[in-house]
């Protein structure tokens, strides 16, 4: 009976998107080309980098000379593995799918991603602190309750780990893992902006339907925060927003990682996660000063801010990542037949 019912929901779903399609163009292609724009104006600066920079310090092993001394202050409150440790840091500044990525690449099979998911700093002060209230000091804010929620539940989450080995420690590869750590961070940017884009089709269909709530389209995506009301009691909500990632960020989550590691805690712990992020949000909120901020209405949103933009360069990273990757697959393919 179950099976029955999600058969015939999504048979609904399609059918009314191929309405949306045919019927209301103008609308689907608004919101695909909205969709791009997000991924060539913001995503991919904001998140190329900090893949990059990770994914270098992972493979080259200059997070255990890095992370060294913070390691070996909390080994004992956050029982994990140098490496797994490393990994966690690096989650914390490098953006959602970041903490994801590292763990599929470096074979992790403990489940460490509940608490490796986290968002960027530049992210959240772009869209909260500037885009929707027009002070950093808010979007740090905000920032700052999802790092520590993360925080929380990694001492939680990791103190079963009764024994905690620091791992094999080998000299740094400085110059060997340059290649490979673009290229793993271009890989993981086609289904992030894939998927982005995809969602502007649910977000095209739901407008067809009538659907016009600003945030219900942040819950699908979760830049879709810049266009919400200004609204100072909505912080700890978009707090716990942030801490979820929203169900566009949520989806790419199972095409960077392995199949070993289970999806299903990581969605459970997120309920958590999001109501710490929004209690913590709520006792930072006296030290904020709501005073700098304007109605939207006066001001440029994120989105406009960002639009302003040329696109030149996320184009040009696109096509460069393209041939990296073209031509890492063309060498082992010639490596297998050879």
């Amino acid at each position: 009976m179950k099976k029955i019912a999600k058969t015939t929901l999504a048979v609904f779903c399609v059918i009314l998107m191929l309405s949306a399609l045919i019927l209301d163009t103008k609308t689907m292609t608004d919101e695909i080309v909205s969709a791009v724009e997000t991924c060539l104006y913001t995503i991919i600066p904001a998140l190329f980098g900090f893949m990059v920079v990770s994914s270098y310090l992972i493979k080259s092993g200059l997070y255990r000379i890095i992370f060294k001394p913070l390691y070996f202050i909390l080994r004992r409150v956050i029982r994990l593995s140098e490496e797994e440790f490393g990994i966690f840091l690096l989650s914390l500044f490098g953006g959602y799918p970041v903490g994801a990525k590292l763990i599929a690449d470096n074979k992790i099979t403990r489940d460490i991603l509940p608490f490796c998911y986290c968002p960027s700093p530049g992210f959240v002060i772009f869209i909260v602190g500037i885009g929707l209230f027009s002070s950093p000091q808010v979007g740090i804010a905000v920032y700052l309750s999802n790092v520590l929620a993360c925080v929380l539940l990694a001492i939680v989450l990791s103190f079963k780990n009764k024994k905690v080995t620091g791992g094999q420690s080998r000299p740094p590869l400085l110059l060997n893992v340059i290649t490979p750590s673009v290229l793993s961070a271009s890989s993981a940017l086609f289904p992030v902006c894939a998927v982005v884009t995809a969602f502007g089709l649910i977000k095209g269909t739901l407008r067809f339907i009538g659907v016009e709530n600003a945030f219900v389209f942040a819950v699908l995506e979760i830049s879709g925060v810049a266009n919400l009301t200004p609204n100072p009691a909505l912080l700890p909500l978009i707090a716990a927003l942030f801490s979820t990632g929203g169900l566009c960020i949520i989806t790419q989550i199972p095409a960077l990682i392995n199949k070993k590691i289970p999806l299903k805690g990581f969605l459970i712990w997120r309920i958590p996660a999001a109501i710490l992020s929004a209690l913590i949000c709520k006792l930072f909120m006296p030290l904020l000063d709501f005073t700098a901020y304007v109605a939207a209405s006066t001001t440029e949103s994120a989105v406009a801010v960002t639009q302003a933009n040329s696109p030149i360069a996320s184009v040009s990273l696109l096509m460069m990542a393209m041939i990296l990757v073209k031509t890492a697959e063309d060498k082992s393919k010639q490596n297998t037949c050879d």
